[in-house]
């Protein structure tokens, strides 16, 4: 480990928390010819990227799928009603947070996440009160893999890039934080950060 190191920082999405939305749709009865639908039309559309960079409302963004999807208008309503399932924090996450505080590091978040889901589904979260801060991109209205947004993050908190070392499950977000000095590793699971630690 590099003796430099002096803070975590974490996406949030598929590394402290599942994304299961998936999961969420067969709960409530959806056929995998929907799910695969809304994979292409939701959650991978221009739509939802726009969502995570504070464009786009998610009350804005509905409309649009609806009118990407209009054959499934009831089901994307019941796959909305209940926001709160969308995504599972890892049982990991929380403890680890813990760990590394114990360790004496300094532990934040760098995320890109839509507002509305952002102020939904953060406060359920155990590392979320744990952390030392955190950059929302729909609140910034900047996007990983913008530098602008992980500058904004170590001057928001007085960080030398050089101390930092940041955990994300997407290449060029991980490649984009080492073009502006920090060390940056592609999350594979908890191992990833364990192997590094501890």
């Amino acid at each position: 480990m590099n003796e430099k190191i002096k803070n975590v920082v974490f996406d949030v999405g598929m590394v402290l928390i599942d994304f299961c939305w998936e999961k969420h749709c067969r709960d409530i009865g959806l056929s995998d010819e929907i799910i695969k639908t809304f994979e292409k039309y939701m959650i991978n559309s221009k739509y939802w990227g726009l969502m995570d960079e504070g464009l786009l409302t998610e009350e804005d963004a509905l409309l649009k799928f609806k009118e990407e999807m209009p054959q499934y208008v009831k089901e994307i309503d019941r796959f909305w009603e209940h926001p709160e399932k969308l995504v599972r924090e890892y049982d990991f996450a929380s403890p680890l947070v813990d760990e590394l505080h114990e360790k004496g590091y300094y532990v934040y978040l760098l995320s890109n996440y839509p507002l509305g889901l952002y102020k939904i589904h953060w406060p359920l979260f155990d590392f979320y009160s744990k952390v030392d801060g955190y950059i929302v991109s729909a609140v910034e209205k900047l996007c990983k893999p913008n530098p602008a947004i992980y500058n904004l993050l170590c001057e928001r908190y007085n960080l030398k890039p050089e101390e930092c070392v940041f955990f994300d499950d997407r290449q060029e977000n991980v490649d984009a934080a080492r073009k502006v000095g920090m060390e940056g590793i592609l999350f594979e699971g908890e191992h990833s950060v364990r192997n590094l630690f501890f």
